[in-house]
């Protein structure tokens, strides 16, 4: 037993009898203060006591120790007459709700946490910080939790979000004047956003895409709001006609391209480096055989054959033979030349790389293949034998990989800063 100091800032409403502290946890022993209590049926004051009983609550820890709270409880006579209850258990308003194990501090802390981490990570670190709590008591918690009514909505957003992408779509709803989310549907299907806007009347204005299943929600469920297009969608829309208008004019772009291709460079721009040859005859080659469709098309459609029997002759979608004939030619599947960061630097990059390649072919006029063989046919005591050179340069040490096991000089694989001599 220790002094009753130890935990002076106990719940209010009590008074500390006892304070027993153990290796595990640390216990309380208390009474309330209060010498009446209300009934709870009929709201009437009473201090007639009936029996005392002991109530067990949990309390945040102390000093990294778990800590009980032992209340012992009254039961009250009620002095009403006609009251139905006629014995009553004192209420703890300040301390815990009635029937809880827990005090309502406690509580508040391990519904913060639940909603911070969720359920079972959340009770994982509540035993950490000694509040032993289940991952179910804390989902219980949050469920239970009273929450302010919002105030009315006003500017709403609604689109479509993936639960699983492309296989099952539900809706969200979310606050554009708040920036947050207010709900997520299950599904996407017009019934289940008509009805959530019938519970949240008071929308003047409902931003979504241009799907009709949520026009036909809003003009159910919020006839009077004003319907608008987001700006993703606007934008979205936008690129679509624009490259449907460039599309049908096609020609005349690469006339454009052609005569800004002809206009003398401007210093300070770094032309795009030209790929392998291998993809530009790859290119070329599906080129042509764009260019082989599109006449064969063209033919057939002066032949008067419609464009859905003109795809099955071309083994193409009809849609992409509408597209092309309206466009009046073959896609150009070409990108445009997009400025690099390592562009200022090819330059110095490229003069580097050539003085490389001109030190790795010249070892005193041979290669460093030849030159290393060389330098391997010298006699053990060091002297040239017959036929060899007298003395070949020193090469400059250059990084390579490690010789081979078994393989003399190293040859194509040597080491960094070998010399040859004979």
């Amino acid at each position: 037993m220790v002094s009753k100091r130890l935990l002076p800032l106990i719940p209010a409403g009590l008074v500390v009898d006892r304070v027993v502290t153990g290796p595990e946890r640390v216990i309380v022993t208390t009474h309330p203060s209060a010498t009446r209590a209300a009934c709870p049926a009929c709201g009437r004051s009473s201090s007639r006591t009936h029996s005392h009983y002991t109530r067990t609550l949990a309390d945040l820890p102390h000093q990294g120790r778990p800590v009980a709270i032992h209340v012992r409880a009254r039961r009250f006579r009620c002095t009403t007459v006609d009251c139905p209850r006629r014995v009553f258990a004192e209420r703890l308003p300040l301390v815990a709700a009635p029937r809880a194990r827990r005090s309502q501090r406690l509580g508040d802390i391990q519904r913060y946490i639940g909603l911070a981490v969720g359920g079972e990570p959340g009770s994982r670190l509540a035993h950490r910080l000694a509040m032993p709590v289940s991952g179910d008591t804390l989902l219980r918690l949050i469920r239970s939790a009273r929450w302010e009514a919002p105030e009315a909505l006003r500017v709403i957003g609604i689109d479509e979000w993936a639960w699983k992408r492309g296989q099952t779509y539900g809706t969200i709803l979310c606050d554009l004047e708040k920036g947050r989310v207010l709900d997520l549907l299950p599904d996407r299907e017009a019934g289940t956003v008509s009805a959530w806007l019938k519970r949240h009347p008071g929308v003047a204005v409902i931003a979504r895409d241009r799907a009709t299943v949520f026009a036909r929600a809003i003009r159910d469920g919020a006839p009077r709001a004003t319907q608008a297009a987001d700006r993703w969608h606007l934008l979205h829309n936008l690129g679509d006609a624009l490259r449907a208008a460039v599309g049908r004019h096609r020609g005349a772009v690469s006339a454009a391209g052609g005569i800004e291709r002809s206009r003398p460079e401007q210093p300070g721009l770094h032309k795009v480096p030209v790929c392998h040859p291998g993809i530009d005859e790859l290119r070329n080659e599906r080129r042509q055989a764009r260019a082989e469709s599109y006449a064969a098309i063209s033919k057939l459609q002066a032949d008067g054959m419609p464009p859905r029997r003109i795809a099955r002759e071309v083994g193409m979608s009809q849609r992409a033979v509408e597209r092309w004939l309206a466009a009046g030619g073959e896609p150009e599947h070409r990108r445009p030349p997009v400025a690099s960061l390592v562009d200022p630097f090819r330059p110095i990059s490229t003069a580097a790389g050539a003085r490389v390649a001109g030190t790795r072919g010249s070892y005193g006029g041979r290669s460093w293949p030849t030159a290393t063989r060389a330098a391997s046919r010298r006699s053990p005591a060091g002297r040239p034998r017959s036929g060899a050179p007298t003395r070949l340069a020193a090469p400059k040490p250059l990084r390579c990989r490690p010789p081979r096991p078994g393989r003399r000089g190293g040859g194509a694989h040597g080491c960094s800063g070998a010399s040859a001599t004979t």
